[in-house]
């Protein structure tokens, strides 16, 4: 059995899976190496629940995103696409939507920048708070339909 988890290590841990939706390269942040095993910890999920229900992402949080969306660089996806020998955990795929690899080579389709610019623009057109908080309502009430064990907590 590992080391035991400090609260410290369980917090971080927690902040860097709701930032990157990565277990394994959250669990790197803390020196661990199997984020998966960590997400199975009941302490760790409780945790996450939790930070889901209290930091909800503010406005400046999605707008930040969907700028690294449709500015973001796709050279992590080229250099798997090109067989690249790097450790999974150092290669940043969030702009990746789908992915096939098979012995014939690798099938990779990027998110539509064009849309996260639309989104993006339209959001910081609307200049109020009024639609992004509607949607983050949204979102929650979503997540809390859902339930602990039945999909609730992962839309945030």
């Amino acid at each position: 059995m590992g080391k035991k988890l400090t609260g410290a290590e369980r917090d971080r841990f927690c902040r860097e899976f709701l930032i990157s939706m990565d277990p394994n390269r959250a669990a790197k942040s803390i020196g661990r190496a199997d984020g998966y095993a960590l997400l199975r910890k009941s302490e760790v999920a409780e945790r996450l629940k939790w930070m889901r229900r209290m930091e909800l992402p503010t406005r400046q949080d999605i707008l930040r995103r969907l700028g690294q969306m449709a500015f973001g660089r796709v050279s992590d996806a080229a250099k798997l696409a090109s067989r690249e020998l790097v450790e999974a955990g150092e290669l940043d795929l969030s702009d990746v939507a789908e992915l096939k690899i098979t012995d014939k080579g690798t099938e990779m389709k990027l998110i539509d920048r064009v849309q996260a610019l639309e989104t993006l623009w339209g959001l910081l057109e609307e200049g109020g708070e009024d639609g992004m908080e509607r949607f983050l309502q949204a979102l929650k009430t979503e997540d809390e339909k859902e339930g602990p064990g039945r999909g609730g907590g992962a839309v945030l």
